[in-house]
């Protein structure tokens, strides 16, 4: 066992008893409400900018997520693959920079810690249902904010999903966890640390082997033959292209690990919010599971985030007099999909931004487990509705 495993075990059994006793921390120094404040303040608009990135990129409208499972539509790929590209970047530099150096590292930690209680089998599980979902839906844990920010009618029934499919997680984790918790720390979660070189060595050249793919699809199908465009200037245009989106979301990464140490994502907070109903005291034993989500701000910033995200997605919208204009999915789908991304990313431990972009930013072996199991998850099931069900897509 190596001895960073040894020590994120360590510390994973720290954070284990420290939850025990979260509601018991009510007491905080002012400094510390003051550094809050800041922290859940560059959350919403680090939030903003995602949710602007996500409505100029088009990546939020439903079709073009099912487009891409079918191959039809290259848009998602594109922006998925700058950001994950420009992300290893930044985390790159970030390791590099002695200043930044501890970030980086607690970062890494602190994502190894999520996943101490993951399995290769829950991760690929996982990640299937979430693509399952997000093919059902048009949507992922964060593109649906885009969508209620833009008026996508049914993206409140895709939200109303991922709560219900919160608290079907918090119900059934006990069980999950009994049969699919590893029965031993992994020797290797990294890449880098598999192959024993330095995180830097292993990221710059991936991340410029995923721009090279972005630089030859768009050769292939340019973005502009693939989205719908209008307006001028910059803010009243429809469209962006989508690796432009794709790096503004990617460089996000910077300011969340130096004011959070944390990385991108988005179902931490689905989780936070369903944690207050815990609130009624005859929930808390039924969904104890939820109980280390209620407070603190390493919860609750993804809800500024995702809060934010909603409003920069409404101004973006708004700015280019595209509000109500995208249409949905059946409600049904919606919510069933929500319920799948959910809880298929609680399983897999992170969604198509903690896996996906952080995940595999970081060069998490697990992530490299999860999203090609998300893709194949979403592909198997728009080729299902679209050709053996003969569902309009």
């Amino acid at each position: 066992m190596s001895t960073r495993t040894e020590d994120v075990h360590s510390s994973y059994n720290k954070v284990v008893d420290s939850n025990r006793d979260i509601d018991d921390d009510d007491n905080m120094p002012r400094s510390t409400v003051f550094r809050s404040g800041v922290q859940l303040m560059i959350s919403f608009m680090s939030g903003m900018v995602f949710g602007l990135a996500a409505e100029k990129g088009r990546v939020f409208e439903p079709h073009i997520i099912r487009e891409q499972m079918l191959f039809t539509n290259f848009t998602m790929l594109k922006m998925f693959l700058t950001a994950s590209a420009v992300g290893m970047m930044g985390f790159s530099f970030l390791s590099m920079i002695p200043a930044t150096l501890d970030h980086f590292e607690s970062v890494v930690d602190d994502f190894l810690v999520s996943l101490m209680t993951k399995s290769v089998t829950s991760a690929a599980v996982g990640g299937a249902l979430l693509g399952c979902g997000m093919t059902l839906s048009g949507a992922c844990p964060g593109m649906v904010l885009a969508q209620l920010g833009a008026g996508v009618p049914s993206a409140v029934f895709t939200v109303a999903g991922g709560l219900c499919g919160a608290y079907l997680y918090a119900l059934t984790e006990p069980i999950v966890y009994r049969n699919l918790h590893p029965r031993k720390p992994y020797r290797y979660y990294t890449l880098d640390e598999f192959l024993g070189s330095p995180y830097v060595i292993i990221a710059l050249p991936v991340a410029a082997m995923l721009g090279m793919v972005v630089f030859a699809v768009e050769v292939a199908r340019p973005w502009t033959s693939e989205v719908e465009q209008s307006g001028s200037s910059l803010m009243e245009s429809r469209a962006w292209p989508p690796f432009v989106a794709g790096m503004l979301i990617g460089l996000l990464q910077v300011p969340t690990v130096l004011s959070l140490r944390t990385t991108l994502g988005s179902t931490t907070g689905y989780m936070t919010v369903a944690s207050q109903a815990l609130a009624l005291k005859p929930l808390q034993s039924v969904f104890s599971y939820l109980k280390s989500f209620r407070r603190g701000v390493h919860n609750w910033w993804q809800v500024f985030y995702m809060g934010g995200a909603v409003f920069g997605a409404h101004l973006s919208a708004q700015a280019s007099a595209t509000i109500g204009s995208v249409s949905g999915v059946l409600p049904s789908h919606s919510f069933l999909g929500g319920i799948f991304m959910i809880y298929g990313a609680r399983l897999a431990g992170g969604c198509s931004s903690g896996h996906g972009l952080s995940g595999m930013g970081l060069l998490m072996l697990l992530s490299l487990v999860a999203v090609p199991s998300m893709f194949a998850g979403g592909i198997s099931t728009a080729v299902i509705m679209k050709y053996l069900l003969d569902i309009d897509m």
